[in-house]
């Protein structure tokens, strides 16, 4: 009995180690090409803070890395980036189907459905807009949306603050609603 149960734990122990060998042939299918991310992150939220306050939140449901000659983080399947004020509150929302970062650059562009939401509700439709981290501006040469409490503006590009809290719409058409405390309106509509 004894030596029939040494036997069977034998074969089960040669059995189990055999089992353990690598495939190699599986192995080289998981390969990454050459030119393909360092890595994939899915359903990511990054946070950039300075000097130990969250500045920006960057979501995204999937953030490919690349390293090496031209490095930059791809970001796709929905994007929305987050500004945030000194004091912790939400300010601007940007939501887009897809982005670069570029860190060389020091800037972000989003592209395919834009939409800019500030604090005052103010919301910017556009197809492309690049974020410029170092001058803390927006841009876009693209036509632009820009829907207001009372008007829509269109027009042909668009330069703002990263907030959006102050921005110059290039090449205005359709009508604006200025009222008494609107900076352009004149000093006569507010006697």
């Amino acid at each position: 009995m004894r030596w029939s149960i040494g036997i069977l734990v034998a074969v089960l122990l040669a059995t189990g180690f055999s089992a353990c060998k690598n495939d190699l042939d599986r192995v080289a299918a998981l390969e990454v090409p050459a030119d393909g991310p360092d890595r994939i992150t899915t359903g990511a939220e990054y946070l950039y803070s300075d000097s130990g306050l969250v500045r920006n939140r960057v979501r995204a449901a999937t953030i490919e890395e690349y390293a090496g000659d031209d490095p930059r983080t791809e970001l796709s399947g929905g994007v929305e980036l987050t500004f945030f004020s000194s004091d912790g509150q939400a300010n601007g929302v940007l939501t887009a189907r897809r982005g670069s970062i570029l860190p060389a650059e020091n800037r972000m562009q989003v592209d395919q459905q834009v939409v800019f939401t500030n604090a005052r509700g103010e919301k910017l439709e556009t197809e492309q807009l690049t974020w410029d981290r170092d001058s803390g501006r927006v841009h876009t040469d693209k036509p632009v949306k820009v829907t207001r409490e009372k008007d829509i503006i269109f027009g042909q590009g668009l330069d703002a603050l990263e907030d959006m809290s102050k921005y110059t719409v290039r090449k205005v058409t359709g009508t604006v609603f200025l009222g008494a405390g609107d900076t352009l309106a004149s000093a006569k509509a507010t006697d």
